[in-house]
């Protein structure tokens, strides 16, 4: 192990956080398989509920496989207003114990209690009362775990969902890691996996054991990475405040837009959806850009940089339509899905002042 074994790294997972907020807002729906994700005949699954899994629907499906795999289920649009107001619930949570709280996205964080243990006691006993505060605070579930370093914290949470607690100890990582297979590893993906088990490499213990050299030959140096992972190490540090170098909204239409008035109409409500999470997160934007993608799946991006960065939901939509206008060659094609996004955030040191009054409105 190397010498950063001695790190207390927390991973948390709110579990099934979009479904578990929709079955806490809506008793009825409690029990009962929910999905959240785009509606229509394009949309992908965001988030299944336990219940929705037990037919085999997961996140990134296609929409319609779930609706095959699972015909009963309880379908609904994602409210990301009201995920982001639990979210920060979570937050202020975290952030009683530690500054070293990296937020991954709404419903996962990393912390660093190495030297919170020196005025608030063990981290064991700190992440147990973590999970008691998050269920009392927000009334739903987490998956927490406890490791060395990183990415033993992330796999430590993924191995009792739902409502876990594992801990993994410097002397226990190679007897928890061995039997479990190539991709139980942050990180592996279907293709990667595939690759390994060709080679013969079916379990971590099989790949810790394996020559770094034919990994290297085979993966390059993703073969290295991969190696080290194998034994449990990762110098990788928790990085406060990373979740905010980008916000974005996107949609597949439901069906291919051609008239430049339609595809304006599909763009300014995302432009204002990202320009209301820059207010409520209190940050300013430097660039604005746009994605395209065309019924024949080019896609296309345009970004500028603004004079001085904004939250003017008002700035953000005129700017992403002067993009398309300008900068994306329609053509009378067919568009089947269109984005918004903004780059290079700060912190607002004050809120700005609305442009006008239906932008006040909106805050």
């Amino acid at each position: 192990m190397s010498d950063t074994s001695a790190r207390r790294i927390a991973h948390i997972d709110m579990d099934a956080f979009f479904a578990a907020v929709e079955q806490l807002d809506h008793p009825c729906y409690r029990g009962k398989p929910v999905i959240v994700g785009g509606l229509g005949p394009r949309g992908v699954v965001s988030t299944a509920s336990y219940e929705a899994r037990q037919y085999g629907v997961r996140s990134a499906i296609p929409m319609s496989r779930a609706r095959s795999l699972c015909p009963d289920g309880i379908y609904v649009e994602p409210r990301f207003e009201r995920y982001r107001e639990i979210s920060q619930q979570v937050r202020e949570i975290l952030l009683f114990y530690t500054p070293l709280v990296e937020f991954v996205s709404l419903d996962e964080a990393f912390l660093d209690l190495t030297e919170s243990e020196r005025t608030l006691g063990p981290a064991e006993a700190g992440v147990a009362e973590i999970k008691r505060r998050v269920r009392d605070r927000t009334s739903l579930g987490c998956s927490i775990g406890l490791a060395p370093n990183r990415f033993l914290a992330k796999l430590a949470s993924e191995l009792r969902k739902p409502d876990g607690l594992v801990v993994i100890q410097p002397n226990e990582i190679q007897e928890i890691l061995d039997p479990l297979p190539v991709g139980a590893i942050w990180g592996v993906g279907e293709v990667t996996e595939r690759r390994l088990q060709g080679l013969g490499l079916r379990t971590i213990r099989d790949l810790r054991e394996a020559p770094p050299e034919l990994l290297v030959r085979e993966l390059g140096a993703v073969g290295r990475t991969l190696h080290r992972l194998a034994r449990g190490e990762d110098e990788t540090p928790v990085v406060p405040g990373r979740e905010t170098q980008s916000a974005s909204r996107e949609v597949t239409l439901s069906q291919d837009l051609y008239a430049e008035r339609e595809i304006e109409s599909a763009l300014r409500p995302l432009a204002r959806s990202v320009a209301s999470e820059l207010r409520q997160e209190r940050l300013l934007a430097k660039v604005v850009r746009i994605k395209v993608r065309f019924g024949d799946f080019q896609t296309v991006t345009r970004q500028v940089s603004l004079v001085a960065p904004t939250d003017s939901a008002y700035l953000v939509e005129a700017t992403a339509i002067d993009l398309l206008r300008r900068k994306v060659a329609l053509e009378g094609r067919g568009v089947r899905l269109i984005g918004v996004g903004v780059e290079r955030l700060s912190q607002a040191r004050a809120q700005q002042l609305p442009l006008f009054d239906s932008e006040a409105d909106s805050r």
